[in-house]
């Protein structure tokens, strides 16, 4: 009887230790896939954030753009004689609504500087695509202007280095004159330092130049479009 129950159990003993592996493999696997999962969920989330924040940028420039339509304009041209007509009709694009606020607080005003600009011009000079287009530009300058808004001003030339040759040595000279030689000398040290100080001041005036660019408001009118304009 004793013999009998020996191989027993010697058989149950590889069961216990497959059933420790299996454990063992499960556990495993679980940690495996919760780590792959908590992996996956932190990428796909930066993903997406990061999707997010490239579309920020277009959503905003896809905001509604701002029209003010002005009365049709009627004017005179400068032309000898001065009997040909200008009738146009123009539709301004404007940067948001505060700008149109402005626009039609200040409308008497807008329309008389209009007014005058149109008046200015001769036939020949509104007939062409560019004319036209140089108009436009004028238009916006102006009415930018009357609504409060000042032009930058326009950046001053960088001085150019003066260029100082410097004057050739004459050992004969040096030694029968040599308060001539050492004027000489100073006069050629007083000059090398000039280009220097040119460039300091260029530097100087460029960097104030670049600050009050950056710094300069935008003009409220963005664009003026002509929706009608016929020269008679």
């Amino acid at each position: 009887m004793s013999e009998d129950k020996k191989p027993a159990e010697d058989g149950d003993k590889p069961k216990a230790k497959r059933g420790k592996k299996g454990l063992i493999l499960i556990a495993a696997a679980v940690l495996l896939l919760g780590g792959g999962g908590g992996g996956w969920y932190f990428w796909s989330k930066s993903k997406a954030q990061a999707e997010d924040e490239a579309e920020a940028p277009a959503k905003d420039a896809q905001k509604p753009k701002t029209f003010a339509t002005l009365d049709q304009f009627v004017v005179n041209l400068a032309d000898e004689g001065g009997d040909r007509l200008a009738q146009a009709v123009i539709v301004l694009e404007l940067v948001d609504a505060k700008a149109a606020n402005d626009l039609s607080a200040q409308m008497p005003a807008v329309r008389n500087a209009v007014l005058l600009t149109l008046s200015s011009k001769q036939t020949k000079d509104l007939l062409s695509v560019s004319g036209k287009k140089a108009l436009a530009s004028e238009l916006a300058l102006v009415i930018g202007t009357q609504l409060g808004w000042e032009p930058p001003e326009p950046e001053e030339e960088a001085p150019r280095k003066r260029k100082v040759k410097a004057e050739p040595k004459n050992a004969e000279t040096a030694t029968d004159d040599g308060a001539k030689g050492d004027g000489a000398k100073g006069d050629g040290a007083k000059g090398e330092e000039e280009p220097a100080d040119a460039e300091d001041g260029a530097d100087r005036k460029s960097k104030k130049a670049k600050k009050k660019k950056k710094s300069h408001p935008p003009n409220p009118v963005e664009a003026v479009h002509f929706s009608q304009f016929l020269v008679q």
